[in-house]
């Protein structure tokens, strides 16, 4: 067995023995009910944003959970003696907690709309919204040593992530948000829940180019802070 599957199975017993998992299905079965009686109108912008945040949410918010609760158990500090490399670190949770959010909004969608989504555009904006807040949740989580102090930096790393939403509802209309990676995987969503499964061709091919970009950039970000955190 090779050290990446050693330390996904390991992720996954921290995510059952944290209560990850559990915290996970409750909001899960919150947001199906939400869906559930949800008005007609503006109802597809609503699933939209409740299963856009889904992924966001639980990646941002439960790698943080994660690495605080191995840096109180010194658990990093043995990973730094470890062969371990830092990018199998990342993309172990990243892989666990993707996972677990995929789920999570597959069951959400089929909640509130059945099966009448494009499947391919949903998989990818989920996991591509779940890698790219999990990588950047990482880099928080790295400038914190508690709860506490990583529930205020939450404000910090989600609010621009967000701004896309001014957009979409209306608020405003500009291409800046164009810039934030989260437009790209809003496109995505969209894409998916729209009922003729397309987006104009320029907003697809920006969303499939600019999301992998992000991706990796925010991986080598996360990599340099795990870097930097087994250094101290």
């Amino acid at each position: 067995m090779d050290r990446f599957t050693s330390l996904l199975q390991l992720d996954f017993v921290l995510i059952i023995r944290n209560k990850i998992l559990l915290v996970a299905a409750v909001i899960t079965a919150l947001y199906a009910g939400i869906l559930q009686v949800l008005p007609e109108e503006n109802f597809t912008m609503v699933v939209t944003t409740l299963i856009f945040t889904d992924p966001v949410m639980l990646g941002f918010l439960f790698v943080g959970v994660m690495v605080l609760f191995e840096k109180s158990g010194n658990t990093l500090q043995a990973l730094s003696v470890s062969p371990v490399r830092p990018a199998e670190y990342l993309w172990s949770k990243a892989t666990a907690l993707t996972l677990v959010a995929l789920a999570a909004g597959l069951i959400m969608a089929v909640a509130g709309v059945g099966i009448r989504f494009h499947a391919g555009y949903l998989v990818a904006a989920i996991v591509s919204s779940s890698l790219l807040f999990i990588f950047i949740g990482f880099v928080g989580v790295s400038r914190v040593k508690t709860f506490n102090q990583y529930f205020i930096v939450i404000p910090l790393f989600m609010i621009p992530g967000f701004l896309p939403f001014l957009n979409y509802f209306g608020i405003t209309e500009t291409w800046l948000w164009y810039v934030i990676p989260t437009q790209a995987a809003l496109t995505l969503f969209i894409a998916a829940f729209s009922e003729s499964g397309t987006v104009a061709i320029h907003e697809t091919i920006y969303a499939f180019i600019y999301l992998p970009l992000a991706i990796w950039l925010a991986f080598l970000w996360a990599r340099s802070s795990w870097n930097k955190i087994m250094e101290r």
